[in-house]
């Protein structure tokens, strides 16, 4: 398998839109790198460049250190999995899976013998002498990754595989594509809109907005140190909640509003005293206050999302007016129900605080 670089990677459509803009990425030999982002923020057009599908208006693409730019798609060896399966509906699976290998006139033992080691890898080899309108959606997929696999390509794209699939069979296909991932120690680059999708099976992930890299890292670094406010709202499910509020000293400590900031963040918080900032809070990361304690957060229930384990509880906040979510254990939370008061506090060193105008995190990764 390869690395891949994309270096100052721009793409500009005819009408003058720029879909990409001076993207950087490296994806190291062997690695799972998702690209996410909200629909139109440039990932498929990034992996279609990579792919050669799209021209690249400026900057360098690299595999093995070789430049693509104006390689034909068929010459850069890499294999691509859509979203559509593209199967060729009157061939069987072998036939779809060996038709690419046929053209290129690879020898009949070698195509049998991909096709079915493909085959055994996926667990399709009982669907072989089958034609695509006999399987399910997962198996169809099975089918496209395994068209990809029999091509022993450098690289694998994937552009948003399982968004056919109801949800319990994309839990279960992502199990598999990880375990392939493992199995071939390929290099693959992920496209997904799903950030729970890029969360669980990406070894790096690259988030994006309107073209532009907004920060690439480990998924749960980029969860637990967003470089800013649309990294914040973006990754994790329920999303963030942003308190906009005054960062005032009382007395020697430091509030962001009502919420009192935690001493290891107040000294390099201290220089935006005075001014408005927006304080990030994870659903998970509020409590329910004991008695006698201080409540940092208070609403009416306004809906409850019942998910087993927990709650997701959606509150109409006093002060600052406002309403946030807050996911607490189905234990800790049963006394409350539509129309009542919740008073909340809050695991105050999980916060995040961003500025009000740049929306850039203030504390830095």
């Amino acid at each position: 398998m390869s690395k891949v670089e994309l270096k100052n990677i721009s793409k500009v459509f005819p009408d003058g839109i720029r879909a990409v803009d001076d993207v950087t990425i490296t994806i190291e030999n062997e690695e799972f790198v998702v690209l996410v982002g909200p629909s139109g923020c440039g990932k498929s057009t990034t992996l279609r460049m990579i792919a050669g599908l799209e021209d690249i208006s400026s900057g360098e693409l690299l595999i093995d250190g070789e430049l693509m730019n104006y390689r034909e798609p068929r010459d850069r060896n890499i294999a691509m999995v859509f979203q559509n399966y593209a199967l060729y509906p009157h061939m069987t699976v072998y036939e779809n899976m060996a038709f690419g290998l046929k053209i290129k006139k690879i020898p009949r033992e070698e195509i049998n013998k991909r096709v079915r080691e493909a085959a055994r890898i996926l667990d399709i080899e009982q669907y072989l002498d089958r034609r695509p309108k006999a399987l399910s959606g997962g198996q169809r997929q099975r089918v496209a990754v395994g068209r990809a696999i029999v091509r022993q390509p450098k690289v694998f794209l994937f552009d948003e595989p399982l968004s056919n699939l109801d949800a319990k069979l994309r839990v279960q296909m992502r199990a598999e594509i990880i375990a392939l991932h493992k199995r071939l120690a390929a290099t693959i680059v992920y496209v997904t809109h799903d950030q729970v999708e890029a969360m669980t099976m990406g070894d790096k992930i690259v988030v994006m907005k309107d073209g532009v890299v907004q920060q690439t890292g480990a998924p749960l670094h980029v969860y637990h140190n967003p470089t800013n406010r649309f990294v914040a709202g973006f990754i994790g499910s329920p999303p963030m909640n942003f308190l906009r509020c005054r960062l005032e000293d009382r007395g020697g400590i430091l509030y962001a509003g009502n919420v009192r900031v935690a001493d290891e963040h107040a000294t390099a918080l201290r220089v935006m005293v005075g001014r408005e900032i927006e304080v990030g809070i994870r659903p998970e990361d509020f409590t329910i206050a004991g008695e006698g304690e201080k409540s940092e957060m208070s609403g009416t229930v306004a809906m409850i999302e019942p998910l087993g384990g927990e709650n997701n509880l959606h509150i109409d906040a006093e002060e600052p007016e406002v309403r946030f979510i807050a996911t607490l254990g189905s234990d800790e939370s049963g006394f409350l129900h539509l129309g009542r008061k919740a008073h909340l506090g809050i695991k105050k060193g999980h916060l995040k605080y961003f500025d009000a105008e740049t929306g850039r995190a203030l504390l830095g990764e």
